[in-house]
């Protein structure tokens, strides 16, 4: 039976594609234009999207992580002052409260940062080398409804 999917926080349609060519009512949100022109995306913020557009079976997301990333713990201190960081909290938490509330199952994925503290620890941590790709950058994941990536 196909899911209904939405992939919040991307505007390439990579992941939204290759959910569609399983058989899956699949939709990325971003608040960029689909990069692929599609019009299986939404363009607006991905709260109002999962909040609005729901209940979905799956949800993806990837808040930004500019301000939550330890990769740029050195300017946290400046973050924290001007409140940029306190926002990045804010949203990432936002994420989470509309997928509790409008999805059956969901992951959410950052890079190692604080979300890990203030928030929980990760369901999951992966890298893309585990994957097939040569790169590192260590992921968390925070999962539920769903099992841990192989």
């Amino acid at each position: 039976m196909p899911l209904r999917v939405l992939i919040a926080c991307e505007s390439s349609g990579t992941v939204r594609e290759a959910f569609r060519r399983r058989g899956h009512d699949a939709w990325s949100n971003d608040l960029q234009s689909a990069d692929d022109g599609s019009l299986y995306h939404f363009t607006d913020d991905c709260l109002h999207i999962i909040q609005k557009n729901g209940p979905w079976d799956l949800v993806i997301a990837r808040p930004t992580c500019t301000h939550l990333a330890s990769s740029g713990a050195r300017h946290f201190a400046a973050k924290r002052a001007d409140g940029r960081q306190q926002q990045g909290i804010a949203f990432f938490l936002s994420v989470v409260r509309a997928c509790e509330d409008n999805a059956k199952a969901w992951a959410i994925e950052n890079p190692i940062g604080i979300m890990s503290r203030l928030y929980r620890k990760p369901d999951q941590i992966i890298q893309p080398w585990m994957f097939g790709h040569p790169e590192t950058k260590a992921t968390c994941l925070w999962l539920h409804g769903i099992p841990l990536l192989k």
